[in-house]
């Protein structure tokens, strides 16, 4: 086994451990998209890790599992936007409706851009434009998780200690290849091998800190909170007239 298959077997069986974590401690059903993720990714570096990187099967294996990342990765940012806004509903509709947009758009307009300035892409079975795709949906995305993670770090929203954790430990998987595609974007050979090892080697260290600072739930956490912190309650208010503002617009 070379070296780069070896390390996406490590990170799989990683993955792997944190799954089994969620499904443990009975999270799955609060976060079904995060355990989706977790089990995608497993079993896509598991089955390229099967195969030499130039054989065929390799890369229709990754051809497949690019759009199946697309999917997941939308469904997982939908979700963590309806965990962290539970309470906000006028917010939390405008935001997926954002993330569609999003997504949508920035496919539309780097296909509607390429086809204009470079009509005869290389690669073989429009692996030019599919790359294309898989940058803009993944910087668009990585855009929103930023979003989430401020609203996280700005508003007192306490949530579960959980929600906390896994939303911040697939922000950091997500971005880390964010990061990867960007910088190999910008090399010749849209290729760097020690930066995607490394991305590689930080994913597995995510998916083992995730796996060991989940908790069991015992107790269901109140959905409101009464704060004595002046600041704590005036950012609460901000959010709450938002949310009733965006409630009435959408009602329009």
């Amino acid at each position: 086994m070379d070296p780069e298959s070896l390390a996406e077997f490590l990170q799989a069986t990683v993955a792997c451990v944190a799954a089994g974590r969620l499904l443990r401690l009975g999270l799955a059903k609060r976060q079904p998209a995060l355990l989706t993720f977790v089990l995608a990714t497993a079993l896509e570096l598991f089955a390229l890790a099967s195969f030499p990187t130039a054989s065929a099967a390799y890369f229709w294996i990754y051809l497949v599992s690019l759009v199946l990342n697309w999917l997941v990765s939308v469904y997982v940012v939908r979700e963590m936007f309806t965990l962290a806004l539970v309470d906000y509903p006028g917010i939390r509709t405008v935001a997926l409706w954002a993330v569609y947009a999003a997504t949508g758009t920035s496919i539309t307009a780097s296909l509607a851009f390429t086809f204009l300035w470079n009509g005869n892409p290389h690669g073989r079975e429009g692996l030019f434009y599919v790359e294309l795709v898989n940058r803009s949906v993944l910087f668009s995305l990585a855009a929103i998780v930023v979003s989430i993670l401020v609203l996280l770090s700005r508003y007192p929203l306490h949530l579960r200690r959980n929600t906390y954790v896994s939303s911040s430990f697939f922000s950091a998987v997500f971005l880390s290849e964010a990061a990867e595609m960007l910088v190999d974007s910008l090399t010749p050979h849209l290729n760097l091998v020690w930066v995607d090892r490394f991305q590689v080697a930080f994913a597995a260290f995510c998916f083992a800190g995730w796996a060991l600072m989940l908790r069991r739930e015992t107790v269901e956490a109140p959905s409101r909170v009464s704060f004595e912190n002046p600041a704590e309650q005036e950012l609460l208010q901000q959010l709450e007239s938002f949310n009733t503002l965006l409630a009435r617009v959408g009602r329009r």
